[in-house]
């Protein structure tokens, strides 16, 4: 007979998850996907598969990695391709502050006061939005929001790994959608005008020619993974048991811990003033030395990293000292040596995951695949809104091979642009419609660096999660992502919309 855990999980989600989590263990599974790379550079060498990069127009070949060159090339960079792994300096680091607070207690006690009031689905909605607004953070995102919402759930007596899937969701999914404008206005927009002046030699479009379209979209994502999170994800969780048998934290908390959250606040705040003062001079070292600006290209937004690892060691310790867990340099030690220990698997992993990426990369097999892509989609002759829904599809489809949007939109902006501008569509809305699609599938490729860390932290509260667990989640939330931006493409396109300041749906 069937206990009740498995009789509660059926369904197509469900089978993903017993199937997925068949799949070998991660470590192994990136070394079989590797060593297909590497077949597939070989096939494809022989077939003499090709490119044209559409901005230098340079013609990009599939390199054979299983050649002498390529075994040469695979033993020289083994050892760079684990210390340069993109997010590796930075999880330790960040995974040590803010284990320091969470190993004092501070995220417990302070999460405790924050919601000790806080009812119903309004919660999840909240911090829905949160994730969306710590895309100005970049990447930290996700390694900073999946934890601290897991924690809010499990504090608020819900399953607390659909807090983690939630804040992983939608960090990822809404990452180039914009509540405050970003990084990704900055970055992406000179490429767009860029591949504009091959029609329009004189184009030029303001960075925010996109906004009012972006920040509906980061609503949309938001209401999205609300919904997800309450009809799918916790039903097919179900009640939460720790090993302990408990379902749920205690919300009260201590006078003595209230007292050392107000301290470790204060000595964050104080920081925090000394920062926003030192940005203050037209003449700080903080901003831009030609142009003075704060935000674009700055010191203050290249440092943004260290600003949050400050705030969370600061914090953890002014906690730890204020309740009596930290009487000194010993005591911090071993609170980041605990840290670090959870981090072990991760760390593992990334020796697998480095070669993988490195491999990729040198095959030239992700490019060819942008690009080839883009091609085949601008030979379709189809109304401008299904083309449109269709380019946010390849976006998103592209994404789950090629991690930056950069990257991704140096290849497609050349090709789309331009083509959309003899349909006469606005450059701000082909960006816009780019965005939507890498965003919606970030939290679901396996291939993206900040998945395996995914993996680590839902394990903190379910030892047998594994890929299939995180699959099974994230498919409904990249389904209705990639539904309300479809939605919204459509709507926006029909009704003539203006996508943001100085842009527009039509080129004329």
């Amino acid at each position: 007979m069937k206990n009740s855990e498995e009789t509660k999980k059926r369904g197509f989600l469900a089978w993903i998850e017993r199937v997925g989590n068949k799949m070998p263990h991660p470590f192994k599974m990136f070394m079989q996907i590797t060593a297909f790379v590497l077949v597939c550079s070989l096939a494809f060498s022989l077939l003499d598969v090709s490119a044209t990069h559409p901005t230098t127009k340079d013609t990009i070949k599939v390199i054979n990695l299983i050649s002498i060159d390529g075994l040469l090339l695979f033993m020289g960079n083994f050892v760079k391709n684990f210390q340069n792994f993109p997010v590796l300096g930075l999880v330790l680091i960040l995974g040590i502050g803010t284990g320091l607070c969470e190993r004092t207690g501070l995220f417990s006690a302070a999460i405790k006061m924050g919601l000790a009031n806080t009812k119903g689905n309004m919660v999840v909605f909240i911090i829905a939005i949160i994730g969306l607004l710590a895309n100005q953070a970049g990447d930290v995102a996700f390694i900073l929001i999946p934890p601290i919402a897991g924690a809010i759930f499990h504090g608020m007596g819900r399953h607390p790994v659909a807090g983690v899937f939630l804040g992983y969701a939608t960090v990822g999914g809404g990452f180039t959608t914009t509540l405050i404008p970003s990084g990704m206005d900055v970055i992406l927009t000179p490429v767009t005008i860029q591949a504009a002046k091959m029609i329009v030699p004189d184009f030029d479009m303001p960075i925010l020619s996109g906004y009012y379209f972006l920040c509906v979209s980061a609503l949309l994502c938001a209401a999205a993974a609300t919904a997800v999170t309450v009809k799918v994800i916790e039903p097919m969780l179900g009640e939460y048991r720790s090993e302990s048998g408990e379902t749920a934290q205690d919300m009260r908390v201590s006078p003595e811990e209230a007292r050392a959250v107000k301290r470790a606040g204060y000595a964050v705040l104080i920081f925090l003033v000394l920062l926003a003062a030192a940005c203050v001079p037209a003449s700080s070292f903080l901003r831009n030395a030609e142009t003075k600006s704060l935000m674009i290209r700055s010191p203050f937004m290249a440092n943004m990293q260290f600003y949050f690892i400050v705030v969370f060691v600061l914090a953890g310790l002014v906690y730890g000292k204020s309740i009596g867990k930290i009487h000194g340099v010993n005591d911090v030690v071993k609170l980041m040596e605990e840290s670090v220990r959870t981090l072990v698997p991760f760390i593992v992993l990334v020796i697998a995951i480095g070669q993988f990426l490195f491999l990729f990369a040198q095959s030239n097999l992700g490019q060819i695949l942008a690009i080839r892509g883009g091609e085949y989609l601008a030979s379709l002759s189809v109304p401008i809104q299904l083309i449109a829904v269709l380019f946010v599809l390849l976006s998103a489809f592209v994404n789950l091979f090629i991690g930056s949007g950069s990257t991704k939109w140096m290849l497609l902006g050349p090709i789309f642009v331009p083509m959309f501008m003899q349909l006469n569509i606005h450059p701000a809305l082909t960006q816009a419609i780019y965005r939507l699609g890498d965003s919606g599938t970030n939290h679901l490729t396996p291939l993206f660096a900040y998945f395996a860390i995914l993996l680590s932290t839902t394990q903190r509260y379910n030892k047998n999660a594994g890929m299939g667990t995180l699959f099974s989640a994230m498919l409904p939330y990249a389904g209705a992502f990639l539904l309300v931006y479809a939605l919204q493409v459509v709507v926006w396109i029909t009704l003539n919309l203006p996508t943001g300041i100085g842009g527009g749906i039509w080129l004329n």
